[in-house]
């Protein structure tokens, strides 16, 4: 897996190159608008790229000087042209700079996937890294979609030893950090993409709750009107500089589906629905499942979680399971003394209650998540805005009635 930025002032053909991008396969790809005269502010945050990928009109657009200065800073930066004009010129021109390939626009698949290969080819063994992403969401408030995703998070770095980054994007006071940590969070996405522009790995390193070595949290925002406000592509930024230093990337959406929430699920290798065994969780749970099917996401990404599970909750577990149509993939006990003292103390409850059921179970669950194979075949659903999806998606898949 090579990490690709792709840079243009048109969002039309940015958008085009994205998806050819896609389709070439074994690339994770970060979106900019704008000339490359943009990036030189950005400092080490680029060094997290394999592939710069400047869309320009002209060699004037094209900024020669600025991709030279950028390709002596970061050697290891792969650069690639995409503009009409493929003339020898240009190309003289272009190879000076520092571009090792240049492809002409309208924009071919196949010279693509070769440049990018060449791209892959020249990158130091052993540098390539691939990041799981997954995300954890449900339908309705209070089934511990927050408690859960961040107790897996710390259950895969504490016992599987890798490197843990939990981003909280829930919209609604989000407060994952203090779930497993006591520790004020230094900085809050909303703040850090209000300052994107001088973002380098010191800054979103220190932006960062570190719960320890391997396990750290981007914290959300706790005011609903500041996590409106945030925007899809500065995220996608922050997620292209952050992705590739970690091994597992964790998302607690909450219940929001939009552009944001979005992003991540298209970069989400499992989706993990969290519900509880009653009936308003089997009616909501059935929505939220025909809505993500309609938006491309596919039935074989999602995982069913239940959570708070009783051994008086047959029925409505069947039930639950029978319209889904899906088994649950993990069950997490209901413990309520347990779950509540972990979180009063701002700990996980591996460190609290290790010996519970509960924390038996959410272990078991991270070791599910580690041990599975990643299905790096998979494409993202397609980054196109919320909106257009609705409008162009197919019927729901029919789902059995209860």
């Amino acid at each position: 897996m090579i990490n690709v930025l792709a840079l243009s002032e048109d969002s039309t053909r940015l958008a085009q190159i994205v998806r050819l991008i896609g389709e070439c396969g074994g690339c994770r790809t970060t979106r900019a608008t704008g000339k490359p005269s943009r990036l030189s502010e950005r400092g080490d945050s680029l060094d997290a790229f394999d592939v710069l990928m400047v869309d320009a009109e002209s060699l004037t657009d094209a900024e020669l000087a600025v991709v030279e200065s950028l390709h002596h800073a970061h050697a290891r930066l792969t650069c690639i042209l995409v503009t009409p004009d493929t003339s020898s010129p240009t190309l003289i021109a272009a190879m000076r700079a520092g571009f090792r390939d240049v492809l002409g626009w309208p924009l071919d698949s196949r010279p693509l996937s070769e440049a990018l290969r060449r791209a892959q080819a020249q990158c130091a063994p052993g540098h390539a890294h691939d990041t799981r992403i997954l995300s954890f969401m449900s339908c309705k408030g209070g089934a511990g979609t927050s408690f859960i995703a961040s107790n897996v998070a710390h259950a895969i770095a504490s016992s599987a030893q890798k490197r843990v980054l939990l981003i909280d994007l829930n919209q609604q006071f989000a407060d994952a950090a203090f779930l497993v940590s006591d520790e004020t969070p230094p900085s809050t996405l909303p703040q850090i993409c209000s300052q994107i522009e001088r973002m380098d790995l010191a800054f979103f390193d220190a932006s960062l709750v570190h719960v320890s070595e391997h396990f750290h949290i981007l914290a959300g925002a706790g005011d609903p009107i500041k996590a409106a406000e945030l925007q899809d592509d500065r995220l996608e930024w922050i997620l292209g500089v952050a992705v590739p230093r970690y091994d597992f990337v964790l998302f607690d959406l909450g219940q929001t589906i939009n552009q944001l929430s979005m992003l991540a699920l298209d970069s989400s290798e499992q989706i993990h629905i969290v519900l509880q065994a009653s009936m308003p969780h089997v009616r909501a749970g059935r929505r939220l499942q025909e809505i993500l099917g309609s938006l491309g996401y596919a039935s074989d990404q999602m995982r069913l979680l239940l959570n708070r599970y009783t051994r008086h909750a047959e029925r409505p577990r069947a039930a639950l399971e029978q319209v889904l149509g899906m088994q649950a993939w993990q069950v997490i006990p209901e413990d309520a003394a347990v779950v509540s003292d972990a979180m009063n103390q701002g700990l996980p409850v591996l460190t609290t209650a290790r010996k519970s059921d509960v924390a038996r179970s959410l272990q078991t669950l991270a070791q599910n998540i580690v041990g599975g194979v990643p299905a790096s075949g998979r494409q993202p659903a397609g980054r196109t805005s919320l909106l257009s999806r609705l409008v162009s998606r197919p019927a729901s898949p029919k789902l059995e009635t209860m």
